[in-house]
């Protein structure tokens, strides 16, 4: 695998997520164009094997070793919300990229953390793409 590309995408992510966002590997409001989203990718490709059609998103933050768990907590200013919300997104939409599926508790999760991160830095173009098509995922 060319680690200076974005793995392969399943069709179903190709069909549904059209916005050049999906292919941003610069923009750190894309998914894939922060370091965080980045690593999570290619380390989940690398293990893309370990992945099937009922994988969950706190599988894949597993698998990855991520250090969030969307367990928010109770303090809304907490970096580490920003942190952990980063994380979720990014596996999110790396699961539904490798997997073209994504469990339901997973996308409420995502969305959930799309949310904060639209809260912290307001309404970035590429966040609010990003949570309008996670809605309007079917699965």
């Amino acid at each position: 695998m060319n680690e200076e590309q974005l793995p392969e995408a399943h069709e179903r992510f190709t069909r549904h997520f059209t916005a050049a966002i999906y292919e941003d590997q610069a923009s750190e409001f894309a998914p894939f164009g922060s370091d965080e989203g980045w690593d999570t990718l290619h380390v989940a490709a690398e293990k893309r094997n370990e992945l099937t059609i009922h994988s969950t998103v706190a599988e894949l933050l597993e698998i990855v070793d991520a250090p969030a768990t969307g367990a928010w907590g109770q303090s809304p200013e907490a970096e580490e919300w920003n942190e952990d919300a980063v994380f979720v997104a990014a596996a999110a939409f790396t699961l539904l990229r490798l997997t073209g599926q994504i469990d339901e508790p997973g996308r409420v999760l995502a969305q959930e953390a799309l949310g904060i991160l639209i809260d912290f830095f307001g309404d970035e173009p590429e966040l609010v793409q990003q949570k309008m098509d996670l809605e309007r995922w079917d699965s």
